[in-house]
């Protein structure tokens, strides 16, 4: 029933610099007031036909024997006949704006993101359904911020020239809903599988709380500053010390977004590039947590593992999976692309065009982050594939 569904959108915009009351200024030559609300639908629902009864046989290896006979049998699914789309209600406000002059020119904008009926597994009483657990919409997102861009020509001569620009934006996320029947205690979706263990996760998505927090044991260190193996605060007070501490610490997303370019020209020669950032993002470094202990010195076969360099840092003997030890600042600032060009007129005659030019990606990133590379979707590095940096030469020949 819940297959078609409305998502309106609206638009309205506003040049100040044309009114009247600005015809006497001379200072800009564009200022224009936006506004903008609508609502998406993601269609996706993750599986086939959840909204449907239906029936799954049972492997070859578990059916039920009636004297010399075998009979498969047919297991019932839970479903939810109501499921429907996710929607993100968005709204946002904007001011652009550029100097008469044309050299400089940017934009403002503050908007707010709410997304409801997420799509979730939940528990749901015995009895109740086919399934203890369920395929529905249930939990609330918000995302909130404001964004800045300014680009401008610092240096406009005749034989040269120099474009600059970059843009922030600052982005606050929540989990507002989780739960059909509000539950103040609900401790929330434990998310973020990691290697090591059977089933162990180390997220978390709790109200009040960003989206893939952590979900981890206070570390607590000697007083040479060095992790003591398998000691960790008592954060709720109850006199042991194990899973039920665990506490909510940082996030998997950035919280601030950075982009800079700028282009120079200098006759015939061109220099670009391209920088990005994101910051106070964090990522739970797996592939030190699962290699980093001398237990990895002789694998259950007995033959020697690739160990981590830091456990000469912990001495750790088993792993400590869930602690914040191993949590660190993703922060970066990546050099995307580097470009240098020259422009050969008239190599080939006549009104020919010859471009060569020299490219470079990836050549650097600055961070703190110990592991191959910070920026790791979902915040959870266990050995991704390292981005290559790219040297590359180009010829462009025109007529």
């Amino acid at each position: 029933d819940n297959r078609w569904g409305t998502f309106p959108s609206a638009a309205f915009a506003w040049k100040i610099n044309e009114e009247g009351f600005m015809q006497g200024s001379n200072l800009f030559s564009n200022l224009k007031l936006r506004l903008g609300y609508g609502v998406t639908g993601q269609q996706d629902v993750g599986s086939d036909y959840p909204y449907l009864s239906r029936y799954t046989p049972s492997e070859p290896t578990a059916q039920y024997q009636f004297g010399n006979d075998f009979f498969a049998t047919l297991r019932p699914e839970g479903y939810d006949a109501n499921i429907k789309w996710e929607q993100t209600e968005t709204l946002n406000a904007g001011l652009d704006w550029a100097i008469r002059s044309g050299r400089v020119s940017g934009a403002i904008d503050v908007y707010s993101r709410k997304t409801k009926d997420l799509l979730s597994v939940i528990p749901v009483p015995a009895g109740s359904n086919l399934t203890n657990q369920i395929l529905t919409n249930v939990g609330n997102i918000e995302n909130s911020g404001v964004e800045f861009t300014l680009n401008t020509r610092l240096i406009e001569k005749e034989k040269l020239s120099w474009d600059f620009g970059f843009n922030v934006t600052f982005n606050q996320n929540e989990v507002t809903n989780l739960t059909k029947v509000p539950n103040p205690n609900y401790q929330g979706v434990l998310v973020g599988g990691i290697s090591g263990g059977v089933g162990n996760t180390l997220q978390i998505h709790t109200v009040g709380f960003p989206t893939f927090s952590y979900f981890v044991q206070k570390q607590v260190y000697d007083e040479g500053g060095k992790p003591v193996e398998g000691l960790y605060a008592d954060l709720n007070g109850d006199g042991q010390v194990n899973l039920d501490d665990r506490y909510r610490y940082q996030q998997a997303d950035p919280r601030l977004f950075l982009g800079i370019n700028s282009q120079i020209n200098i006759e015939d020669f061109s220099l670009s590039f391209v920088l990005r950032g994101n910051f106070d993002n964090y990522v739970y470094n797996n592939v030190v947590s699962n290699n980093g202990t001398y237990r990895g010195l002789t694998g259950t076969n007995n033959f020697l593992l690739n160990l981590s360099p830091n456990v000469l840092e912990t001495g750790f003997l088993n792993n400590q999976y869930f602690s914040d030890y191993y949590i660190e600042n993703g922060s970066f600032l990546r050099l995307d692309n580097l470009t240098l060009g020259y422009n050969l007129k008239g190599l080939l005659g006549g009104t020919s065009n010859t471009q060569i030019s020299l490219i470079g990606q990836n050549l650097f990133t600055i961070t703190k982050y110990s592991g191959l590379d910070p920026e790791i979707a979902g915040g959870i590095d266990n050995n991704v594939y390292p981005r290559p940096r790219i040297l590359s030469f180009g010829l462009n020949v025109s007529f």
